[in-house]
């Protein structure tokens, strides 16, 4: 218990990692098992808890939720706390995911027009900066049907910008 509740200290831990951990230190079996549920009882550690902190952390960095759901489930989370966790943090911040990939995606073509000497979004939504903004959302972790939509509103707005 020393040794896990040091580990827990400096941040939250999943149950996977805090077992990773004990183990490494030579932890039989029977002994990090008992000192895990112990943990969990306590609610020192509480991977529902993790992921939904998790998520509000991912947000804070503009990043969309299927990356926190890929990172949540390398850390060793299961899918459905996984899952329950994101639906309860996107209902509870009320969270727009498509707004937010057009506002990054914006960003992203408003730092390729200031790099290339380009004003406004009268530019060209050209096939390299459509794959350019696509790997950049994909990255950040938004699904491909925000992405797409996000696209068909940029190509909108530019048509809306030569028509006015």
């Amino acid at each position: 218990m020393e040794t896990a509740s040091a580990y827990l200290s400096s941040r939250m831990r999943t149950v996977s990692e805090t077992r990773k951990h004990l183990k490494s230190k030579g932890y039989s079996e029977e002994e990090t098992d008992r000192a895990i549920a112990e943990l969990v009882d306590l609610k020192y550690l509480d991977d529902y808890q993790y992921a939904l902190r998790y998520y509000e952390y991912n947000h804070e960095k503009k990043r969309g939720v299927l990356r926190a759901e890929r990172e949540l489930a390398e850390k060793g989370l299961d899918r459905e706390t996984v899952l329950n966790a994101k639906e309860d943090f996107l209902y509870e911040q009320k969270v727009d995911e498509y707004e937010e990939a057009l506002t990054a995606a914006r960003k992203e073509m408003s730092a390729a027009g200031d790099l290339h000497g380009t004003v406004g979004a009268a530019r060209e939504l050209d096939d390299r900066m459509t794959a350019r903004i696509a790997r950049k959302l994909e990255a950040k972790g938004y699904s491909r049907s925000d992405i797409f939509r996000v696209l068909d509103t940029l190509r909108g707005d530019i048509r809306e910008e030569r028509t006015d």
